[in-house]
């Protein structure tokens, strides 16, 4: 369920609207069933609507306890006797048009898209001895704990809550996050904004509402310009003293373990998890839904293509054992020297 700090929900739809919305057909129980919310397959309680749209996902559908869940065809005979199934060719497409329609303004980090009339809004919350430099922006129901420091231009969306002794650099924009104690957030940081999230169809790519959360824990350094999404529908988790390099982004959904180093310009695609002590070099790219396990090491310019176990050491491109990729650069290398011989 989204977090009504940050998002406004316009619900209930029935089930009627649903359809009419989508064109998905209702296959069991009353129209007039009350849809609050959406959620993912396993997070998804009564009252909200969820959606399935592969096979590897039914044990989870037949786990439900949403009240009502979009499925293909195929996917029909999977769906529990409580859950009302909607059937239509492309759930993830239905289910981001209704998400929409419950949460019509959820990129907004003011309420209903107004920006504030005052620079810090009358209902923040402001520690003692925090500092708060000329021309930022606070919104409503922001809380700053003591001693913190923001600097100038910075802007912090509503609801955002900011742990005692964090500093924040200049230009930074913090939105839709929860930010412990004892944290550095460098200047120009971008944390909160929407993650990259698409359905593609015949008319373009429709937009996936955005409506989870960022969550920092204590001792967390985040470094110039990097950019945190936050989740789609849960959250974007940076465990307590990892530490962060310039220029990196890091994508929705993402779980990010304790004490981690992450060197400047990675690219960590969504929905990943980087496990406890993980160093990953700087450029490293790591594709979606992957897992890198505790302590691992990710050379610079590693390209992580497949999950990777724990206390090993990676490199190359696709990702490999440093010593399997070391040998076969330098097999590579005197093939191509006899080579030059050769043909000279």
């Amino acid at each position: 369920m989204a977090d009504p700090r940050f998002y406004d929900n316009a619900g209930p739809l029935d089930l009627s609207r649903i359809g009419q919305l989508t064109g998905a057909k209702l296959l069991s129980g009353p129209e007039a069933t009350q849809i609050w919310d959406v959620a993912s397959l396993d997070r998804a309680a009564p009252r909200h609507l969820s959606f399935c749209d592969s096979p590897k996902f039914s044990g989870a559908l037949k786990r439900s306890q949403a009240s009502a869940v979009f499925v293909t065809a195929a996917l029909a005979a999977h769906v529990p006797e409580n859950v009302q199934a909607l059937e239509c060719a492309r759930p993830s497409m239905a289910f981001a048009q209704v998400a929409t329609a419950l949460y019509p303004d959820a990129g907004a980090i003011w309420p209903d898209g107004r920006p504030p009339v005052m620079q810090i809004a009358p209902t923040a919350r402001i520690g003692h001895d925090a500092v708060i430099a000329p021309g930022v922006f606070i919104g409503e129901d922001v809380e700053i704990g003591d001693r913190v420091v923001i600097g100038p231009g910075t802007v912090i969306g509503r609801g955002v809550r900011i742990g005692h002794d964090t500093q924040v650099g200049s230009g930074a924009t913090i939105s839709h996050a929860l930010i412990g104690d004892r944290c550095i957030i460098h200047p120009g940081t971008r944390i909160g904004q929407d993650g990259f999230g698409f359905v593609n169809s015949p008319k373009g790519h429709f937009k996936i509402p955005q409506l989870g959360r960022v969550i920092i824990q204590d001792s967390v350094e985040v470094g110039a310009n990097t950019a945190i999404d936050r989740g789609a529908l849960g959250d974007t988790v940076i465990g307590e003293g990892t530490k962060i390099d310039n220029l990196v982004q890091i994508g929705h959904n993402t779980l990010i373990g304790r004490h981690c180093i992450i060197v400047s310009q990675v690219g960590i695609s969504g929905s990943c998890e980087i496990e406890d002590f993980a160093v990953l070099g700087g450029q490293v790219g790591v594709a979606d839904h992957l897992k890198i396990g505790k302590g691992a090491y990710v050379a610079g310019r590693t390209g992580v293509t497949s999950s990777l176990e724990g206390g090993r050491v990676y490199g190359g491109f696709p990702a490999r054992p440093i010593e399997q990729w070391r040998r076969e650069v330098a097999v590579v290398s005197r093939m191509a020297k006899k080579t030059r011989t050769k043909n000279d």
